[in-house]
């Protein structure tokens, strides 16, 4: 069966059609998907990766086969799977950076509050948290939209960028100084209070 009929077929709810184009292409787009997702961290392929690696390879043929009309032929079946692949494996990426980067600032935010601990911190630990939200809110604007778009509406920089009309390396610069800004007012607020004490 050519690719022609192999589309056709599978538009066309062909449950052997499906299963041919799952078997014929799902290895090599695991091994692509498994290749863009191994952060190479364990020096091996981690089993978490390999199994993200088959998530997304199902979501790629859920997509592929709910898109099949969009396929023009233009391109060989596999470069438009390729390509499909690549996609949902960048979100992946950029959903796990992002991840990633909240918790960073959290733990830079808690280094900076650790500054300030003894017995009393665990006793006042939520007016820490509301304190953290008032600086944010007491930023600037171009430092607090930033802030507030990534961390608490987890927007990626250029989405960012667009909303608020500037470059993304503007984005980067805000969010860069703004996070500094923070670490600075909480460190001097607790040097501040060591300082009664």
């Amino acid at each position: 069966m050519d690719t022609v009929q192999l589309v056709a077929r599978c538009q066309a709810g062909d449950e052997l059609a499906v299963e041919r184009l799952v078997t014929d292409y799902q290895p090599p787009l695991f091994r692509l998907a498994l290749s863009i997702l191994d952060d190479g961290r364990a020096g091996s392929v981690a089993a978490s990766t390999a199994a993200e690696a088959e998530e997304v390879i199902q979501d790629v043929f859920l997509t592929a086969l709910h898109k099949l009309d969009s396929y023009r032929g233009e391109a060989s079946l596999s470069t438009w799977l390729y390509a499909i692949t690549i996609n949902l494996c960048r979100n992946r990426l950029r959903a796990r950076r992002r991840r990633e980067r909240l918790q960073q600032l959290f733990q830079s935010l808690q280094l900076a509050k650790a500054v300030a601990a003894d017995a009393e911190a665990i006793v006042i630990q939520h007016e820490a948290d509301s304190s953290l939200a008032r600086r944010i809110q007491a930023l600037d604007e171009k430092y607090r939209l930033p802030i507030v778009l990534r961390y608490y509406h987890d927007c990626p920089v250029e989405e960012i960028a667009h909303l608020l009309n500037v470059p993304p390396g503007t984005i980067h610069s805000r969010l860069n100084k703004a996070r500094q800004l923070l670490r600075d007012q909480i460190t001097a607020a607790a040097e501040g209070y060591t300082d009664i004490v």
